[in-house]
């Protein structure tokens, strides 16, 4: 997969894919510095054009009864290839918060507070990391269409920057430390404490 900027954005309002003829595919290919056997590897292409989309700077994941996870809360591009499992750390932490408030029989009056304090605790966790995760995507995503104030078209820097501890925050995370900060968070909640 080759990425190549369209500055003129997605128009399609019911798909992320779009089939393209060999020749607009071929036209991203003509410039400089292009390999003459990867254009002919090309040639052998069905080209298809991939919209790429985030959303950033959800205000919450959840309202109410209602919480969103995963792609729904933080759809990202794809260029650290963490989207799904940010959608599994959501679920843990989600999973932890509601495990918690399950685990004691309560009046249905209380469990709307319940609910709305185990969901908060979900947000404040999960919301910071997630974001920061799409806004890294979309970082490197600039750095690989050379696109980046500080690398350009620099293959040295770009690299000397992605390998310098770039991606050990979000490999090496202990997501059962984040479940125990929203527990710990849940439990502090002033409405949880007086049910």
């Amino acid at each position: 997969m080759m990425s190549v900027v369209d500055h003129d954005g997605w128009k399609l309002k019911n798909a992320v894919t779009e089939k393209v003829t060999y020749e607009s595919m071929m036209a991203d290919y003509e410039r400089e510095g292009i390999d003459e056997r990867f254009r002919k590897l090309l040639s052998k292409c069905k080209p298809v054009k991939w919209g790429l989309f985030h959303h950033v700077n959800t205000p919450t994941y959840s309202r109410g009864r209602v919480v969103l996870i995963g792609d729904s809360a933080h759809a990202s591009l794809p260029y650290q290839a963490a989207g799904a499992a940010q959608g599994l750390e959501d679920a843990w932490v989600l999973t932890a918060v509601i495990a918690e408030i399950a685990k004691f029989p309560r009046n249905t009056a209380s469990l709307g507070s319940e609910i709305d304090a185990a969901l908060t605790a979900y947000d404040s966790v999960r919301r910071p990391r997630a974001q920061f995760q799409l806004n890294r995507a979309a970082e490197v995503g600039r750095m690989l269409l050379f696109q980046d104030k500080e690398t350009g078209a620099d293959m040295t820097k770009i690299l000397a920057r992605l390998q310098n501890q770039w991606f050990e925050w979000l490999w090496f995370h202990d997501i059962d430390t984040d479940a125990q900060k929203a527990l710990t968070q849940l439990k502090e909640n002033k409405l949880w404490a007086e049910i």
